[in-house]
């Protein structure tokens, strides 16, 4: 057996973030408060999936930014750095708490101007945001992704994306037992038969559904 066989994943994601250049210094600021302070850390995106999404942004030429779950503000921060001057990021979250920790964060970065925060009801709040959308990030609550998918669809521009995080929730999917496993492996097996858009399961954490609107 290889070396790179027996070497666990969290070796191998370390050594990923070491050899992929860094994000925003205050992101390692969120990530320590919310471990420390925060219950459910683990809802947070990491460096690596931070600098992708960023990544996205990029290649996307996003500027209009729709995120779904701001939580503590580690993906918002990702957002708000990469869609620069000018560039906005409208984030929804039903926890106000939450949402003040990035509030917070957002201004101390000096990013306030580059973002709304929206508290409340994800659909009523979307149901109001008119587009085009550039790009929206999806990492909420999970048996209503499609319904959120079904509602962002016609405000995201033609070749602009919509990104789900979770979707293979710890391989819930594989073999779906509870409500929100079968809720994201039948949105996976819609995804991939959907006529208007083009999508890939990126298997980076925790599984990334890469969408883009034909």
């Amino acid at each position: 057996m290889s070396e790179m066989n027996t070497m666990g994943i969290r070796d191998l994601e370390a050594y990923s973030v070491k050899h992929t250049k860094p994000i925003h210094p205050m992101l390692d600021e969120i990530r320590d408060y919310t471990i420390k302070h925060v219950s459910s850390p683990q809802m947070m995106v990491g460096p690596l999936e931070g600098k992708f999404l960023q990544l996205m942004c990029a290649l996307s030429s996003a500027r209009n930014i729709v995120e779904v779950g701001t939580f503590t503000g580690y993906s918002t921060l990702c957002f708000a750095d990469a869609v620069g001057p000018g560039g906005h990021v409208t984030t929804i979250d039903s926890n106000a708490h939450t949402s003040g920790i990035a509030q917070d964060f957002i201004h101390r970065a000096g990013f306030e101007e580059r973002v709304s925060f929206a508290i409340g009801f994800a659909e009523e709040i979307i149901d109001e945001i008119t587009g085009p959308i550039d790009l929206a990030f999806i990492d909420a609550d999970k048996g209503n992704y499609d319904l959120y998918f079904e509602m962002l669809l016609p405000k995201i521009k033609t070749a602009g994306f919509l990104i789900f995080d979770n979707m293979l929730w710890s391989g819930g999917v594989l073999k779906p037992v509870t409500a929100e496993d079968f809720a994201l492996a039948e949105l996976n097996q819609k995804l991939t038969g959907d006529p208007r858009v083009e999508n890939f399961l990126l298997p980076l954490r925790d599984g990334i559904q890469i969408v883009q609107k034909l």
